[in-house]
């Protein structure tokens, strides 16, 4: 697994940052005891991002940026899916193509992260409950909230281990446009009253946050119909879709 980031201070090294001193606790003097890294020491709040990102656009783009502005997360993390387990007919762009336009959409942005955990796992299908405990095992010191759609919400009960999942985890729902909330009885039915408000809670205002029309659906169709996509990706990856002629005919 990698976890790639564009901070202004060097990138995290997710096996250094747990390694033990080769000194005995106790063993130096209190003032030169191993003090834990204030960078990580103050609970920074990542928002966990994942979806097939196929192609990443600026819906994307526009949603992480908010949930950073509104103070609902210091940094967002992009997972890309490898094979999604909610999507019947998998995905068709290859997983290094998908990751080479994350990373480039990303690189201008020090609040935004990505990490191939998913993708790693070669041909498994990737359930957000594993990799959201794996992550949370990596950064013991951070917050984390999985960010999700309205539209997840509605069907979140289908996802694997559903209730664990909600049970131990803290969620940012964002707003989609014309998808309302499940109403509350339906979501105290599938996972008890306590997680129900608890999923109601952790809902975005629309108010607060500009719901995004763009649809990589119809990215991928424009581009294959040879319509310009400029408007909707970001610049970088617009020259990388057609350098490639990813989603050529």
């Amino acid at each position: 697994m990698t976890y790639q980031t564009k901070r202004d201070f060097p990138p995290r090294d997710d096996n250094s940052r747990f390694r033990q001193s080769q000194f005995p606790k106790g063993d130096l003097p209190q003032d030169q005891e191993e003090q834990p890294d204030p960078q990580y020491s103050t609970r920074r709040k990542i928002a966990v991002y994942g979806g097939s990102f196929d192609p990443i656009h600026n819906g994307h783009i526009l949603i992480a940026n908010k949930i950073v502005e509104l103070g609902l997360a210091d940094e967002v993390l992009f997972v890309p899916t490898l094979n999604h387990p909610h999507k019947k007919n998998g995905l068709a762009t290859s997983a290094e193509h998908r990751l080479n336009m994350l990373r480039l959409a990303l690189e201008p942005y020090k609040q935004f992260s990505f990490t191939d955990i998913e993708i790693a796992k070669a041909d498994e299908p990737s359930y957000t409950i594993d990799t959201i405990t794996t992550l949370t095992h990596v950064f013991t010191d951070c917050e984390l909230f999985l960010l999700i759609g309205m539209d997840c919400l509605a069907n979140l009960h289908t996802w694997h281990r559903a209730t664990e999942l909600v049970q131990r985890n803290k969620f940012i729902i964002y707003p989609r446009p014309q998808c309302l909330p499940p109403p509350i009885f339906e979501l105290q039915k599938r996972f008890g009253a306590v997680n129900a408000h608890k999923l109601m809670g952790s809902i975005v205002q629309d108010t607060e946050l500009e719901l995004s029309t763009i649809n990589a659906t119809a990215i991928r169709n424009a581009e294959k119909d040879k319509l310009s996509i400029e408007k909707f990706v970001p610049e970088a990856v617009d020259k990388y879709i057609k350098d490639n002629k990813i989603y050529s005919r």
